[in-house]
């Protein structure tokens, strides 16, 4: 079975796969990506540096193994649950927060013991003041890697499709250094992606977005 995973470093892509030819001829640009042969803590290190390089496009790690992919990037950093989510009012506008210079969409860790699709919602609420929120569907799940302190992590976001009103007030959580919450109609998303995130407007397609 065709197994691959995209996992962002430096807003960049390191996919992992059993068949790097078949992903290809389904994304064309990763031609240009470098790639590795086999599951190795080398390889896993290699990549990354590549993508810490301001002229990466990406990076491809190819094994037979799912497992073996798998076990090797969770041996290096330790996988995290969070979740957030693309609301819509009633016009079809997007909630987007805006946040060290980046447009992003509202999302956080989850707390122990919390299922998932509460953390999204609570997140949502934390993050830009929404308590009129009604989660409906799963939209899709996206990884990235960062260091936090002396810890390496990788993250697991889980997207939700939720519905909000215009009606209620935004409220930007300032301590988690958003300074504003706001509707983006969907004519004025091509301006705002130019200062996004790729992972996040890879979401905002998954949702049916388009510019």
């Amino acid at each position: 079975m065709f197994f691959t995973q995209k996992i962002y470093y430096n807003n960049k892509p390191l996919i992992l796969t059993n068949n790097r030819h078949a992903y290809i001829d389904q994304h064309p640009i990763a031609e240009g990506y470098l790639s590795f042969s086999g599951s190795f803590r080398r390889n896993f290190r290699l990549a990354f540096e590549h993508l810490g390089k301001i002229t990466a496009l990406g990076a491809i790690i190819e094994d037979v193994s799912k497992v073996a992919l798998l076990h090797e990037l969770h041996g290096l950093y330790q996988p995290i649950d969070a979740a957030g989510g693309v609301v819509m009012n009633e016009e079809g506008a997007v909630l987007m927060i805006f946040r060290r210079g980046k447009w992003d969409l509202p999302k956080g860790k989850c707390d122990d013991g919390e299922e998932i699709d509460t953390c999204a919602v609570r997140e949502v609420s934390e993050e830009t003041g929404l308590h009129q929120l009604e989660l409906t569907e799963k939209i899709c799940d996206t990884y990235h890697v960062y260091s936090q302190g002396r810890e390496s992590l990788l993250k697991k976001t889980a997207w939700y499709r939720m519905k909000g009103t215009k009606n209620e007030k935004l409220v930007p959580q300032l301590e988690e250094n958003i300074l504003m919450a706001t509707w983006i109609s969907e004519k004025d998303l091509p301006s705002v992606v130019l200062k996004t995130y790729e992972a996040i407007k890879e979401v905002l397609h998954e949702a049916g977005f388009s510019w």
